[in-house]
């Protein structure tokens, strides 16, 4: 678990020359010297869970004079009593109040900030009061990383990470929880997870109990426990579709001249140019050719073309008969292809990846019933 640092202030730095100095030095001769001492908060950043931390208060006093008591103050009054010993004070983080906070519009918030002051009383018979803050943080956070979106095909590899983060209160456990949708109810992610920090893969979970698909939302809570106290985080992921990244239109004709078409580049061809992968069929069709690496499918009448992404076509693909060409179309026949093609990575390597896509025929146009060329409108992506 990761404590908070204990920083020490400017004012903590110039106050060892101060109980270092003779209080007849000029360069001390200031009202502090007068009242005989002040006090400086070691202890000002905790959390939410640290309820019954001990805070230290260091002391400084001018030559032969000692601090009688000391008291802690909020908005003018009496808190408690920090316990003196030597040069240091100690009080409990008991005495600030419910560990809640309120925004300028009076919203309940959990991390906040405890205005104090420290009301020491010396030997001499002077008091000083010393202002400070001490900072409540919350005890669990998230990993800035942690995605908000993500598809399908993803989501068994998201990794979700938190970190704990206390200045003396000990964890006893933290725990994660799942739910399906905003209208779902919350249920133990079965994880036994490190009270300090860690990073959980879904594939490692039981989210798939969810059910999740396309636009359902993924919520999931992190939780840390110390003894009756709990500190909670949490967020979502978003599963959306996974886009094509690919899109062209083209006119594929008899014309031996532009009678072939490149998927990956949209480009139209002459009849025998390398690279292509589809060519116009007489009389009313299209067929693969021969080295290309596509391959087809008719899409059934359920298919949903308006919503239809990467993971939708390729679904559709698996789960049809593929085919090396087609005949006697119309207008609005519907295709669903694979494409595989090599690719150059972002670090300028080539990889092999199989493309999905649609491809929609329309404008058939005939001449004296035969079919001289139509439109073809696609999709693709991976």
């Amino acid at each position: 678990m990761k404590k908070y640092l204990k920083p020490i202030s400017l004012s903590l730095i110039i106050a060892f020359g101060f109980a270092s100095c003779d209080t007849d030095d000029e360069a001390f001769d200031n009202e502090l010297v007068d009242l005989g001492g002040y006090a400086t908060l070691s202890d000002n950043s905790i959390s939410r869970l640290d309820r019954n931390a001990d805070l230290n208060i260091k002391l400084f006093t001018a030559e032969g004079l000692s601090v009688e008591s000391v008291e802690i103050l909020q908005d003018g009054s009496v808190i408690g009593s920090a316990t003196v010993s030597g040069e240091t004070a100690t009080f409990n983080s008991s005495i600030l109040g419910d560990f809640t906070f309120t925004d300028e519009d009076g919203a309940i918030q959990e991390t906040g900030e405890y205005p104090i002051t420290i009301q020491s009383m010396y030997s001499n018979g002077n008091m000083t009061n010393d202002p400070f803050t001490i900072e409540v943080n919350k005890a669990i956070s998230l990993g800035e990383d942690n995605p908000s979106v993500t598809t399908m095909d993803s989501l068994s590899s998201v990794e979700l990470t938190y970190e704990v983060s206390t200045f003396s209160a000990g964890i006893d456990e933290v725990t994660l929880e799942f739910k399906k949708n905003n209208d779902g109810t919350y249920a133990d992610s079965d994880m036994d997870l490190s009270t300090d920090e860690g990073t959980v893969e879904l594939s490692e979970t039981n989210y798939e109990d969810l059910g999740l698909g396309v636009n359902d939302t993924l919520y999931y809570r992190f939780t840390a426990a110390s003894g009756d106290l709990t500190d909670v985080v949490s967020s979502h992921v978003a599963i959306t579709t996974k886009d094509f990244q690919n899109s062209n239109s083209v006119t594929l004709s008899k014309d031996l001249n532009m009678n072939q078409l490149n998927l990956q580049t949209g480009v139209i061809s002459a009849d025998g140019t390398e690279n292509a992968d589809i060519k116009f069929m007489e009389p009313t069709g299209f067929e693969v050719i021969s080295d290309s690496e596509v391959s087809f499918v008719k899409a059934d009448n359920d298919f949903d073309l308006e919503d239809a992404d990467v993971l939708s076509a390729r679904a559709a693909f698996e789960n049809g008969n593929e085919i090396t060409s087609a005949t006697s179309l119309v207008d609005g026949d519907l295709f669903i292809y694979k494409d595989t093609r090599e690719i150059e990575d972002e670090d300028g390597n080539i990889e092999t990846q199989d493309f999905y896509g649609v491809m929609e025929i329309g404008n058939v146009n005939s001449v004296n019933g035969n079919v001289v060329s139509f439109d073809i409108e696609y999709s693709d992506g991976f």
